[in-house]
Formats: structure tokens, sequence, C-alpha cells
């Protein structure tokens, strides 16, 4: 098993009716390649963990980074995982605070050599999780 999260910046405006749209296109893809997680929105942000298999993550990474939609695409962790963090979600959506999304996506810094990819990880995972719950919001 193996995770990654990136964030990116929207390009163009994003209505959340075109929004709910595209997920349902997603959840489709990653239910057919295996792929769960999670992507949280906040004012034309993505914060996205995506969970499955090496080659079908880094495949839809590949695909996310070249998509005109995404700009500013940074991976913030990767790595092998034990279990998957967002069994039941093909793509688990919500929206979130700017100031709980600037928390989330300030965590962890690409650009510090110091922190190990696969603890931030594990750690971003740990957050999001706890946010979800502290916030209780509804994924949809």
């Amino acid at each position: 098993m193996y995770h990654l999260v990136y964030s990116s910046q929207v390009v163009g405006t994003v209505s959340e009716s075109l929004l709910r749209e595209m997920l349902l296109k997603f959840r489709h893809y990653n239910h057919q390649v295996g792929i769960t997680g999670i992507l949280l929105y906040c004012d034309g942000k993505v914060l996205q963990v995506l969970e499955g298999e090496r080659a079908a993550v880094e495949e839809l990474y590949g695909r996310i980074e070249h998509d005109p939609r995404h700009g500013n695409v940074v991976k913030l962790a990767d790595g092998p995982v034990s279990w998957r963090e967002f069994p039941e979600w093909s793509m688990a959506f919500a929206m979130a605070s700017p100031s709980a999304f600037a928390s989330l996506t300030g965590y962890c810094d690409p650009d510090n050599p110091w922190q190990l990819r696969s603890e931030a990880g594990r750690l971003i995972r740990e957050l999001i999780r706890e946010f979800i719950q502290q916030t209780r919001l509804t994924i949809r």
C-alpha cells in the first residue's frame, strides 16, 4: 500500500456544483483503479491524500501535475503505508475553513530536508483525520 499527499491551487473559477460533478467522475475512476483518499477544498486550494497501489497512485498524481486545472502542485509526502486511512472512500470530500486549511497545508514544508516524507505523511493523515472529527464535517 502506498500514499501520496499533495496540495495545489485550482486554476480558474470552480463552482460547488461543478466541483460535485467532477467528484463523481473522479470517484468512478478511483474506484476502477483501487484508489481511496480524501480531498479537502478551501477557496480554490486543494489538499488531497491518495492511497492505493504505488503504480496507480503515481500515475494519477502524474495526471494531476499536468492537468491545466491545477497550478502550483506540491507533493507534501509520499511513501509506503501499512493500511488505508480512508478505505471506504474512493474520494471523500470536505470543505475546510481558511484557518484549518492553512494549518494543515502549512504543517509539512516540502523544502525542509530534516523531515522524512513517510513520517510527514503519517502525521498529515492523522491531522486530517483529527480535523474531520473535531470540526464534525460531513464528508460527502
